[in-house]
């Protein structure tokens, strides 16, 4: 698998508002997945935000005691031009004023966040990414 930085269009295809997965592993080791928005922050780190209160899967408690993660990111034609990018967990810090979980939004939606409750930030460091082979 290839390592970062990532070539200009995989780094412009993971910018699109498209679905996404991402995959955490339980204290016991089950695997959880679950849908999940992102934002490319550089070519070496994305980043999440995750409800502090009550985070879904509890992902923030499952990052934090194992902290590899995948997220993968389907491709907008079809979901097999997916784009899967592994990597760690490498800083917690509040998602203040909601700013990281309302860019999301905007990316996805248009519009601000609409549950205004405590968030996480979470930056994921880039191990490595994978995507098709392109067509010729």
């Amino acid at each position: 698998m290839p390592t970062p930085p990532f070539p200009t269009e995989v780094r412009a295809a993971l910018a699109e508002p498209v679905p996404a997965v991402i995959a955490t592993v339980r204290p016991d080791g089950r695997p959880v997945t679950v849908p999940t928005w992102y934002l490319v922050e550089d070519d070496r780190h994305l980043l999440l935000s995750i409800d502090a209160t009550n985070a879904r899967g509890d992902r923030l408690a499952h990052l934090r005691a194992h902290p590899l993660i995948s997220i993968t990111a389907l491709g907008r034609e079809s979901w097999y031009d997916a784009i899967t990018v592994q990597g760690r967990a490498v800083e917690f810090f509040d998602d203040v004023d909601l700013d990281i979980v309302d860019r999301m939004a905007a990316v996805h939606t248009g519009a601000q966040y609409g549950i205004r409750r405590p968030r996480t930030a979470v930056r994921v460091e880039i191990i490595e990414w994978a995507c098709p082979v392109p067509k010729t």
